[in-house]
């Protein structure tokens, strides 16, 4: 937004965002009305302090990687006695997480930190309840070193040149193949580096190998954004939302799209790919089971795989359809936000302190090899111990090579709009008609385009731009 929304602007965007969040919104107490003024404050404020300074996360974040996250806070708090005191809170799903945040502006009561998914990022922009990273590093240059943030990551996060907020953690689409299925189907690994080297793999495997599929997917709207960056173009316009205020529409009909998109929904038309539904665990479960030779999932499939027992499997790269120059995955995962309006100077500067620990690299390496998660500070690749953690853990290698790899390119950045839930809400079932054969590709495409589009821009009509 390229100015202040006034509250009674913002009212109803809020009202949006509850509506459409699939989750229960809890009421916080007492409400302030204040927004941000985007002025960081710096050390001094902190040092001013008289007594610890409470420090409120709240996070969507569970599983290992929840576990990992608090023995880390646990950590920072212990190394900060008497100076801060981190109060971490898990809030469900990141929808019940966003929820319960869009309650708190409108009441009171935000957290000093608000740990997120990918897709709140253009709504967090909106609501105008933070300070930026990039703000909070300049005015405390001795914390953390933006410069440390893998290019991709940083990107994600990044409008108009300016970091938002601070990648937690990080995950990727990857290629998974089962190694016993690809050697009696006789496909040579060196052709899967692109979509339709997969696909001709797929084919070649689902004729060969009786009783088994090619390839599975989870048919959610993540995906859908995965091939659009691994095409080299942007999911929405203008420029993925990364000038000035954000999306106005989303993009889905180029012809790299079509042709990425069209190449995946053919397998499952000719029956060559399993259907296992928007669930990434399904998709899991088809490829632990030997029901599928190949599939896509995130990087955070790898731990799910060990825990199946499955060792004759090998993590690939994702494949790409468009150039190396400007294509690549899109990242998954959340970011770290410092909450400004309603919070003390002293509390920001807490809370930057918290996100520069956690964004570090003995963290970050710690948290990395905890939870399954890409680590995003560079300083990392230096460890020693991290390197023989990766040759020991093969498809971490792959993973962290890919996430160096990727270019920071608009393709790749994932369309910034505080509207993508509603976006892939609308993509999602469009998509399944196609892939099952029920739809036309054109036809789904300009639907989900046309409703997409609609959403967005009712967004940007709520909230004031």
């Amino acid at each position: 937004m390229s100015s202040r929304t006034p509250r009674s602007r913002r009212l109803p965007l809020l009202a949006v965002l509850l509506t459409t969040i699939t989750a229960t919104t809890l009421t916080a107490c007492g409400g302030s009305g204040e927004e941000a003024t985007g002025t960081a404050p710096g050390p001094s404020e902190l040092a001013a302090a008289k007594g610890p300074v409470t420090v409120t996360l709240w996070h969507g974040v569970g599983g290992p990687a929840g576990k990992a996250l608090q023995k880390e806070i646990d950590a920072f708090n212990k190394a900060n006695t008497g100076k801060i005191v981190v109060k971490a809170s898990f809030q469900g799903s990141y929808a019940d997480a966003t929820a319960k945040y869009t309650s708190a502006i409108r009441d009171g009561g935000t957290p000093s930190v608000m740990v997120t998914n990918d897709i709140t990022t253009g709504y967090l922009r909106d609501t105008k309840q933070t300070v930026s990273a990039q703000a909070m590093a300049a005015a405390n240059p001795k914390d953390l070193d933006l410069d440390q943030l893998r290019p991709a990551a940083r990107n994600y996060y990044t409008a108009d040149g300016e970091l938002l907020a601070v990648p937690l953690n990080t995950s990727m689409p990857l290629l998974y193949v089962n190694d016993k299925m690809l050697d009696r189907a006789g496909v040579d690994r060196s052709t899967l580096g692109t979509l339709e080297g997969v696909a001709a793999a797929a084919r070649k495997i689902h004729a060969k190998v009786s009783g088994v599929k090619g390839i599975d997917m989870p048919l959610d709207g993540w995906w859908f954004e995965q091939l659009t960056a691994a095409a080299g173009v942007p999911y929405c316009t203008p420029d993925n939302g990364r000038k000035g205020d954000g999306a106005t529409a989303l993009k889905l009909t180029s012809e790299p799209q079509r042709a990425a998109i069209g190449t995946m929904a053919k397998l499952y038309t000719d029956g060559v790919a399993l259907d296992t539904g928007v669930e990434g665990n399904a998709a899991l479960s088809a490829f632990t089971a030997g029901k599928t030779a190949m599939m896509f999932n995130s990087s955070g499939a790898i731990g799910g795989i060990k825990e199946a027992g499955m060792s004759d499997y090998t993590a690939l790269p994702y494949p790409l359809s468009g150039s190396k120059d400007t294509a690549g995955p899109a990242i998954g995962g959340a970011a770290m936000w410092v909450d400004q309006a309603g919070h003390s100077k002293a509390e920001q500067v807490a809370s930057w302190k918290l996100i520069s620990y956690l964004a570090s690299a003995g963290a970050q390496q710690r948290f990395a090899e905890a939870s399954g998660y890409a680590p995003i500070n560079t300083a990392v690749d230096n460890s020693p111990a991290w390197k023989r953690f990766l040759a020991k853990n093969e498809p971490y290698a792959v993973l962290d090579k890919q996430f160096a790899d990727t270019p920071a390119t608009t393709a790749a950045s994932g369309c910034l709009t505080g509207a993508m839930s509603g976006v892939r809400a609308e993509v999602v079932p469009a998509m399944q008609q196609a892939f099952s054969g029920k739809a036309s590709l054109d036809s789904a495409l300009k639907a989900a385009e046309k409703a997409a589009t609609t959403k967005i821009k009712n967004y940007r009509k709520q909230a004031g731009q």
